[in-house]
């Protein structure tokens, strides 16, 4: 997308990507929508959109993290320059946590950095999984 600014780039992701609904989008990546699991699913998907410089609702879940390239923050996701730990970072500010070095390295989370065309959905459930066996639920 050389050649375009952000503004631009931002105008062509959101033209792509309808708004869905908070309802919608955890509907997508559980079928249950318990307190816990909208709290962590709506966390992920703030962090997405505030990284990439959108509104929520633009996330949604049937997306890859590759759909995000377009987006701030997101351009490099696959390549090096990606970090990981920024969107990790943001994730632990929204669910007002702190991870360990520890419990990182245990994460059975896919790393949507090596894993691109992962659904953002998919991220949720492995994240969620994850995170209720680190005890934080």
């Amino acid at each position: 997308m050389k050649g375009f600014t952000v503004e631009e780039r931002r105008a062509i992701y959101l033209s792509r990507n309808p708004p869905q609904s908070d309802f919608s989008f955890v509907e997508y990546c559980f079928e249950d929508d318990s307190k816990e699991l909208k709290k962590v699913a709506i966390a992920i998907r703030e962090s997405i959109a505030q990284l990439g410089g959108v509104d929520r609702q633009f996330i949604r879940a049937e997306s890859s993290f590759e759909e995000l390239v377009i987006l701030p923050f997101w351009k490099n996701i696959g390549d090096i320059g990606f970090y990981t730990e920024d969107f990790i970072e943001a994730v632990e500010r929204k669910l007002g946590v702190e991870f360990t070095q520890e419990q990182l390295r245990k994460a059975s989370v896919r790393d949507p950095d090596l894993n691109t065309d992962m659904a953002i959905a998919e991220f949720v459930r492995d994240f969620y999984d994850w995170y209720r066996l680190s005890k934080f639920v």
